[in-house]
């Protein structure tokens, strides 16, 4: 079943894939590395963001009928590193769509549900994004065309009343000595806007002006970035930059303290439940990705051709393993919070920028020597 989308599509999907991890890693991975020069560290990022969109713009254009990022990578390095590559990049996304998922169930667990178990959110969560993945991807596509205003919404919302707890002394003055630190800081930003462009594009079906193509992708980074900044800025101008790096969810902590039209407050349970649909697209985009760069490993065709969900021909039973590899790395990995900080603002970023400034642009690199692309 032949399906293809538009970019205006995509980046919407890639919006809703942003949110997630840059409320989670963020804020308080921002405030620990540039300290009170912290809200400064996310517009620093966006020379290094433009250069990115710059490169996956030069190797999209390689591509040859729909194909995404997958099938770019399998012609450039030739069919056994090519197939190398792709599962190393399906172990990665489904590393980290099991730690998305742990990381939003502990999310859902301090904020609404103190007492409840993990697990049973991680199955929960994997299950639906398994059935996500099952399914079309224009499904997906169009979730998130449906989720992005409301999230993006709420998100504007929380972030304009929170402008009266800014406190200036929480954000000046600065020295020159902070700004080694502003630029670590950067990284954080930076790689969560590599992660949502480059899993987005290793979709089926893409339908890509390639004139508008670069342009685009650098009015998405800007305002996204613009978003974050803004984000950044409160939570940091709020509570400092020494209390930021101490919590582990400063944006809904952020929320808890704000009262809506001086009489509705804790509204923290609705911000955090509107956040599950984000965790939703990017669980199962992240499914979708590694499932399809697993069939082509195995040379099978990816495409969804309208197959019910317990049929397991052209290589539908790898689906089924993602979301079983998935579910079984978010119930086992990370079960105690310091294990779970160091997975948060080291291990998992730290994988994602080694594929998003090594990995990629190295396969863009050799496919380009060997005139393969």
């Amino acid at each position: 079943m032949k399906y293809s989308y538009k970019l205006r599509q995509l980046l919407s999907l890639a919006s809703v894939f942003f949110l997630s991890p840059a409320l989670r890693l963020v804020p308080s991975g921002t405030a620990e590395l540039a300290g009170r020069a912290a809200w400064l560290s996310v517009p620093v990022a966006l020379p290094f963001l433009i250069i990115y969109m710059y490169f996956i713009f030069c190797f999209l254009k390689r591509r040859q009928g729909h194909e995404g990022l997958a099938e770019l990578i399998l012609r450039s390095l030739g069919k056994v590193w090519g197939r190398l590559a792709l599962g190393f990049l399906g172990l990665w996304f489904l590393l980290y769509g099991g730690f998305m998922l742990r990381s939003g169930a502990v999310r859902i667990i301090t904020t609404i549900y103190p007492n409840a178990s993990a697990l049973l959110f991680v199955l929960s969560m994997g299950l639906l994004g398994l059935f996500a993945a099952l399914g079309a991807e224009r499904s997906l596509v169009r979730s998130a065309r449906i989720i992005c205003p409301a999230v993006l919404g709420v998100l504007i919302l929380v972030l304009s009343f929170a402008l009266v707890t800014v406190r200036r002394d929480n954000l000046l003055p600065l020295t020159v000595f902070e700004a080694e630190g502003c630029i670590k800081g950067s990284l954080a930003s930076l790689g969560v806007g590599c992660i949502s462009i480059y899993m987005c594009f290793f979709l089926n079906g893409l339908e890509l002006d390639g004139e508008r193509l670069f342009t685009r992708l650098c009015l998405w980074a800007v305002s996204v970035l613009l978003l974050l900044f803004w984000l950044n800025t409160d939570i940091i101008g709020a509570f400092g930059h020494e209390l930021t790096t101490r919590l582990s969810q400063p944006f809904f902590a952020l929320v808890r303290n704000l009262v809506f039209f001086r009489s509705l407050e804790r509204v923290e349970a609705l911000v955090v439940s509107l956040w599950i649909f984000s965790d939703f697209i990017l669980i199962s985009l992240c499914l979708h990705a590694a499932q399809h760069a697993f069939r082509l490993v195995l040379g099978c065709q990816s495409e969804y051709r309208g197959e019910r969900i317990f049929e397991l021909g052209h290589g539908r039973w790898v689906i089924w393993l993602c979301g079983l590899g998935a579910i079984l790395s978010g119930c086992f990995m990370a079960g105690e919070p310091e294990t779970l900080e160091f997975w948060s603002r080291q291990l998992i970023p730290g994988i994602n920028l080694l594929v998003s400034l090594l990995l990629l642009p190295g396969i863009y690199i050799i496919g380009r020597l060997r005139k393969r692309i």
